[in-house]
């Protein structure tokens, strides 16, 4: 996912780090930070960036070795420092006009990475950020996030902080051999403790469950259990996909010295050469299946509740987030959702022209679409614009402040 958006800086060569394996840094200078996600979701915010590239966690699973993301050279060691991403960052921050979520992550590296506990980069974003009245959302392995604690509680302060920390397992043993270089389970559940503890909102990435490993009834009923035990508020799960190339070739070759006995198993099971590199689709399957009896049984939300990011988005982003989710819930429960998806288009149709204007026109404020949106709701006119009474009327409660529960699928209060 490497951008181009950068003018590399003299490459410094190897630099020995304290206490860690030595790495290959590669310090750069990059034009642009901040990449507008469209459309705007919870999972990744409004806006995202990452302070590096490649990543020295080690994890055996990684796409990001995926040849198409560009990312070139050793992947666990070869990394890329953008090194003015927080002169970068407080420049941008103060032109964004859209309100949302500022998401420091990517598919291909971890603001915490091991790199970071001397180089600080993501350190200086952190102090930024706090400064600043945006919502902040953090993906990452490690517990070296609670260094930055004092700045991510100045943030929830001022607006709001979601840290989603990434894993997918009880069993300490499996983490070690699957990712060698993150944070043990239990350094990462007490971190997640301390956030909720906090008060600060805290969720898990849960992906990707290995086949045959880790995704057993069993070991997802106890990782739900630990998981609950340290106040998490949603786990969003996912299945291990290998992309041919680089990164199928390198977990099969690791994976074979670790667990040679259930090798040829996954080997077959990924020999469909999906493009996405998905497994076989019975198994997929059968996986979420077996993933949506797990937690309910739980009581665990696999999307982020609307009370999580309820506020963090414009109105008009909110709303087209929760009719996603809404058309995802009811379909998983068996409901018809035909006239919900056609609302949902109309609402699309009738956004998108106007995100456009206003998009053009800086001398106008993106909060005024949302007071359009208020006033034809007031009007009672959103009927006939979405062509469903029944989702007008959730609409309008949504716009007075109501809050949906992913779990019951009713409106509070």
């Amino acid at each position: 996912m490497n951008d181009g958006n950068y003018e590399a800086l003299p490459d410094h060569g190897k630099e020995e780090i304290t206490g860690m394996l030595s790495y290959n840094l590669k310090r750069v200078c990059v034009k642009k930070l901040l990449k507008k996600e469209n459309p705007a979701v919870p999972f990744g915010g409004k806006y995202r960036f990452s302070p590096y590239m490649a990543c020295g966690h080690r994890c055996t699973y990684c796409d990001g070795r995926y040849e198409k993301y560009h990312v070139e050279g050793d992947f666990d060691h070869d990394i890329t420092v953008r090194e003015n991403a927080p002169e970068l960052l407080e420049k941008e921050l103060q032109k964004l006009r859209e309100p949302g979520p500022v998401c420091m992550s990517s598919g291909i590296s971890d603001p915490y990475q091991p790199v970071e506990e001397q180089l600080q980069i993501t350190r200086q974003c952190a102090e930024i950020l706090s400064r600043f009245d945006h919502p902040v959302i953090i993906h990452t392995k490690s517990s070296t996030v609670l260094r930055d604690i004092d700045c991510w509680e100045e943030v929830h302060r001022k607006s709001a902080f979601t840290l989603m920390i990434s894993l997918t397992m009880a069993d300490d043993s499996i983490r070690s051999r699957l990712e060698p270089g993150a944070s043990s389970v239990e350094e990462r559940l007490n971190t997640l403790k301390e956030f909720r503890k906090r008060g600060m909102n805290a969720g898990v990435l849960a992906m990707p469950f290995v086949p045959f490993l880790t995704d057993s009834r069993e070991q997802m009923g106890e990782f739900l259990t630990v998981l609950k035990s340290a106040g998490v508020q949603f786990a969003m799960p996912g299945l291990l996909t290998l992309k041919q190339g680089r990164q199928k070739e390198f977990f099969l070759n690791t994976f074979k010295k670790q667990y040679p006995d259930i090798y040829g198993k996954i080997v077959e099971l990924y020999s469909n050469r999906n493009f996405y590199g998905n497994p076989a689709s019975g198994y997929t399957k059968s996986f979420y299946s077996r993933i949506d009896t797990i937690w309910t049984e739980h009581v665990m939300d696999d999307l982020i509740p609307h009370s999580l990011f309820r506020g963090q988005f414009s109105l008009c982003d909110e709303i087209s987030i929760l009719l996603g989710d809404m058309i995802k819930l009811y379909r998983r429960g068996g409901i018809n959702v035909t006239r919900l998806k056609t609302a949902s288009r109309k609402f699309s149709r009738w956004l998108e022209p106007r995100r456009t204007y206003y998009a053009r026109r800086r001398n106008l404020k993106y909060l005024a679409l949302d007071e359009e949106l208020k006033a034809i709701a007031e009007a009672n006119e959103l009927e006939e614009l979405l062509g469903n009474k029944k989702l007008a009327v959730f609409i309008q409660r949504v716009i007075r402040g109501s809050v949906f529960n992913y779990q019951t699928l009713e409106l509070s209060p």
